[in-house]
Order: structure tokens, then sequence, then C-alpha cells
């Protein structure tokens, strides 16, 4: 039988490491995805795609570019929004 881990609680270092893990297990190859450099800012988001912020705020809105939220901060992923300037 194949081994099997639970998880009550912990922190996330540890969280981030047995799914790295397991992620490796199962594909071969590691995966350590760092969303603290892909995060832009509106007016980053803004400049990357030459637009204005109520322009970016529509395209949003219509479904082309997602959002995120933290706190009263917002910001996008870099790399969303490149894979949606190419389609």
């Amino acid at each position: 039988m194949e081994n099997t881990r639970v998880l009550i609680a912990t922190d996330e270092q540890t969280l981030k490491n047995v799914l790295n893990e397991m992620f490796e297990k199962k594909t071969g190859t590691k995966f350590t995805p760092d969303f603290e450099e892909d995060k832009i800012s509106k007016s980053q988001t803004c400049h990357m795609i030459g637009c204005t912020p109520p322009t970016l705020d529509k395209l949003t809105k219509e479904g082309r570019f997602k959002r995120y939220s933290l706190g009263s901060r917002v910001y996008y992923l870099k790399s969303e929004v490149v894979e949606a300037l190419r389609k």
C-alpha cells in the first residue's frame, strides 16, 4: 500500500515542502512557483498592456484578465497577463 500523508495543522513552509515532494513524485520534476515575483500592481499591468486603469477595470470585468486582492491591495499575475495577451 502506498504511503499516505495526513496533514492536520502545519506551517506554510512545511505545507509547501510536502506539496512539492508530492508533485515531484508524480511528475518526476520539481515545481517551485514564486507568486511573490509574479505579482504586479494595477499600474504595472496598465503599463505592460498599454492601457489606462479604467480600461483595465473594464477588461477585467469582461473576464479578459483576472484580478486578485489582498486586503485593499489589488494585483495581477504577470504570467496570466502574458497568457491573456497571447489569446
